[in-house]
């Protein structure tokens, strides 16, 4: 991740993960000052700002993929559910009445008890999820059909979740 920092690739969370560990910066630098001789300062220096504009560039393209969508992590919005719980909207299907979610628990969150009027698929992504006497681990799949009752659902660890559920959570 040093070199990529070096090289000015990194955005977001990721560059200021970089800036703010000292270790991973010291890195950076070291890659920087490797790098130096191959900066070409017997050429025209490149005009400010061009090389975000290709990032730019770049990134557009991949977003543009026809018959796709993409939403990048830099730029994801979340949405406090409760205390502990915040969850990200990927996808909404207004004709099927669903949606797909990237739901994070903290450890120790309790996730109210509830009933279902529609399936409702949750893939753990990180972590543990547990509904009474069942623990769901990174890689289980759950799925939850119309008119199931799940108990109130809480992580010891915290976990990613990825969920397909109904448009009212």
């Amino acid at each position: 991740m040093s070199a990529e920092y070096a090289l000015g690739l990194l955005r977001g969370g990721e560059r200021t993960a970089v800036e703010a560990d000292g270790g991973l910066r010291d890195e950076a630098e070291g890659w920087q000052k490797k790098l130096a001789p191959l900066d070409g300062s017997d050429s025209e220096p490149v005009p400010s700002g061009s090389f975000e504009k290709i990032l730019t560039r770049i990134d557009e393209a991949g977003t543009s993929l026809p018959g796709t969508a993409t939403k990048r992590a830099a730029n994801a919005e979340w949405h406090q559910y409760s205390e502990g719980i915040a969850y990200r909207v990927l996808n909404v299907d207004e004709q099927r009445g669903r949606q797909t979610l990237l739901v994070k628990m903290q450890p120790g969150a309790l996730y109210k008890s509830h009933s279902h009027d529609i399936d409702e698929e949750c893939l753990v992504i990180e972590g543990d999820l547990r509904y009474g006497d069942l623990v769901l681990r990174a890689g289980d799949y759950h799925l939850a059909t119309p008119g199931a009752l799940h108990p109130t659902g809480t992580t010891a660890a915290g976990c990613l979740l990825h969920v397909v559920v109904g448009m009212d959570i």
